[in-house]
């Protein structure tokens, strides 16, 4: 059939345009359909965390990222814990996030602090840019469906000129939130727990307050003031700051009122300009399915969570090269019939996993670390902030120092290839262990030229070659994966730090990066594509073929 478009997504935030960025690189022509002009301030992510930022490289945008980025690379990177804004301090966490712009063994790119749109307008232009792209805007969703010689129609309206018209696509995505129309229009449910607890953000200009030579500079503040605790921060250039606290009971609180218990957390009279305000509720939620047919869903379509941690749109942007490589594989012919239900069956735990952490760590807001005495001026207040510096970095830890989470997560699905391979390292949500066990992220290194180990990976799979040369398998396999148009690189590297890091002489990577497969000896390379690309093959056929 011949269709508008390759994929058509349904929202244009940071997780469709995403995956529009992905699936373009890929050469496939895309239509991103978005019912807002994106036009204002949206006080949501400031965290691109360092998987984010290393898919920003991939894509040619981590420089553009760096240069508009409100903080200069001398902003420690820091989040802080006081009595106030102008308060005594209690406790640091340093390089939080991993942050820092210095150079790390374990990631290409550290992480940046940059405002939710300003990261939308980097991936909008670089979208709109592209040949294959189409982004509408001002566009809604009215109606899908899914067409029985395969693909998605999808009926939508300009909202300004109120013209109804039918786009279609082989593949649809929904990427469009918490109020996912796809998401009604399939009739997925949201399973869990909803409206935990609810806050409110008020986006503030505070002329000079950056300047000030009084501020002790940091990433956040939490403020633990017995009159109005809450967080802060510097937001975006020319002193805009973000301001956060739990909702009171009762009635909405006015402007002046909010502005109020700002000052109080500050301590200190500032001229201050409310630009936005933004309430919001934490939820414990996933879909109970991510797919339908031709139909996908991706981001806060399909998972909820606290922010608390900032990992949600950096989750989101993950689904995205998950799904984006597989719709991929899928156009292009060679992807085997269950590759696309492993996005779910690999994604999903990835979900859990944030939305479990994200939840324990909205448990401990700035008022669990109030006691009498915190803000003395006596040997009595510094005894009392030393009690509570422990207490915060005990229960804090998992949420400022939680890289286990980004980048520890292991794929399990009849892709990976974990046959012989025993049981996997322990999980941390605070301490990273680099390891090639099939479905862990490939372990980064830095290799003698000062290049990163993950620029030599192809857009395809990569056979990194770390011991000696089995010409012969390596032969086949290169002549299997042309025989499936399937993409595959091969990378020899000569470097025993990285060969032990690897712990074989071969490790097949996927397009995202992860490990599919490792061994000392490429052995039955047809099956073992066939296995990695999603056909159906029974282990035990596998294993037969290995033996032979």
């Amino acid at each position: 059939m011949n269709w508008d478009f390759d994929v058509s997504v349904i929202g244009g935030g940071p997780v469709g345009l995403a995956l529009a960025t992905e699936l373009t690189a890929r050469g496939h022509t895309v239509c991103v359909i978005e019912q807002n002009d994106r036009v204002g301030v949206q006080p949501r992510a400031k965290t691109t965390n360092v998987r984010t930022m290393t898919h920003m490289r991939r894509w040619g945008l981590a420089p553009e990222m760096r240069r508009r980025s409100p903080l200069a690379p001398e902003f420690p990177r820091r989040v802080r814990f006081a009595t106030g804004l102008f308060g005594h301090d209690i406790f640091s966490f340093e390089n939080a996030f991993c942050a820092a712009p210095v150079r790390d063994e374990r990631f290409p790119e550290h992480a940046e602090f940059i405002p939710q749109y300003v990261v939308e307008g980097i991936l909008l232009d670089h979208v709109k840019a592209h040949p294959r792209a189409t982004v509408r805007f001002n566009t809604r969703l009215e109606e899908l469906e899914q067409m029985s010689g395969g693909g998605v129609a999808a009926t939508v309206r300009d909202l300004k000129t109120r013209k109804v018209e039918r786009v279609t696509a082989r593949f649809l995505v929904g990427a469009d939130g918490a109020r996912s129309s796809v998401r009604k229009l399939l009739g997925i449910q949201m399973q869990g727990l909803h409206s935990l607890m609810s806050f409110v953000t008020l986006i503030l200009r505070v002329p000079g307050l950056n300047a000030d030579p009084e501020l002790e500079p940091a990433l956040f503040h939490w403020l633990v003031s017995p009159e109005a605790p809450c967080v802060m921060g510097p937001m975006d250039k020319q002193d805009v700051w973000f301001w956060g606290m739990p909702q009171r009971p009762g009635r909405e609180m006015t402007d002046e009122e909010l502005l109020g218990f700002v000052r109080k957390a500050m301590r200190k009279d500032c001229e201050m300009e409310i630009l936005a305000r933004d309430p919001w509720t934490v939820h414990k939620l996933l879909a109970d399915r991510y797919r339908d047919g031709d139909v996908f869903l991706a981001g806060d379509a399909c998972h909820l969570h606290s922010p608390f941690g900032g990992h949600g749109m950096n989750l989101g942007i993950a689904d995205a090269v998950d799904l984006g490589w597989k719709l991929s594989a899928a156009l292009e012919g060679w992807a085997g019939a269950d590759l696309l239900d492993s996005y779910e069956t690999e994604r999903k735990p990835a979900h859990r996993l944030v939305i479990e952490t994200s939840t324990e760590n909205v448990a401990a807001l700035s008022d669990k670390f109030l006691a009498p005495g915190l803000d003395d001026d006596t040997a009595e207040g510094a005894d009392a902030r030393a009690v509570a510096a422990k207490a915060v970095e005990e229960a804090k830890a998992p949420e400022f120092r939680s890289l286990g989470v980004v980048l520890g997560y292991r794929y399990a699905s009849p892709q990976i290839v974990t046959d012989d391979e025993g049981a996997p390292p322990e999980f941390s949500v605070t301490r990273y262990t680099p390891t090639a066990f099939p479905g862990s992220l490939a372990p980064h290194a830095w290799p003698d030229d000062g290049s990163s180990l993950y620029d030599h990976f192809g857009t395809g799979f990569t056979l990194l070659r770390l011991g000696q040369a089995e010409e012969a398998a390596e032969s086949e396999l290169t002549k299997a994966a042309a025989a499936l148009k399937l993409p595959l690189k091969l990378f020899a590297l000569r470097d025993e730090a990285v060969r032990e890091l690897y712990g074989a002489d071969y490790a097949l990577v996927r397009p995202d990066q992860h490990v599919a497969w490792r061994g000392d000896r490429l052995t039955a390379p047809a099956a073992l594509l066939d296995r990695i690309r999603g056909k159906p093959v029974a282990v035990e056929t596998q294993r037969a073929a290995a033996t032979t």
